[in-house]
């Protein structure tokens, strides 16, 4: 069996899956993958805000521990 990846536009996805499925089922296997990397996790003022904030010494906290042998 080989594969393909296709990238299908929305307005045309069900119709062209509704092609995919009238092929004999033991010849195709259809595998749906949502992508959702194109969404951000925060919105764009927000990351503006963070990266500031992580710019600025006193943001960070080092700590330190020592090892003690009894």
């Amino acid at each position: 069996m080989k594969t393909i990846k296709l990238e299908v536009d929305d307005s045309i996805f069900d119709r062209f899956k509704g092609f995919l499925e009238i092929l004999p089922k033991n010849k195709v296997k259809i595998k749906e993958i949502y992508d959702d990397s194109h969404i951000d996790f925060v919105e764009k003022e927000e990351q503006k805000d963070i990266e500031n904030i992580l710019t600025e010494k006193n943001c960070h906290v080092v700590s330190h521990s020592k090892l003690v042998k009894l």
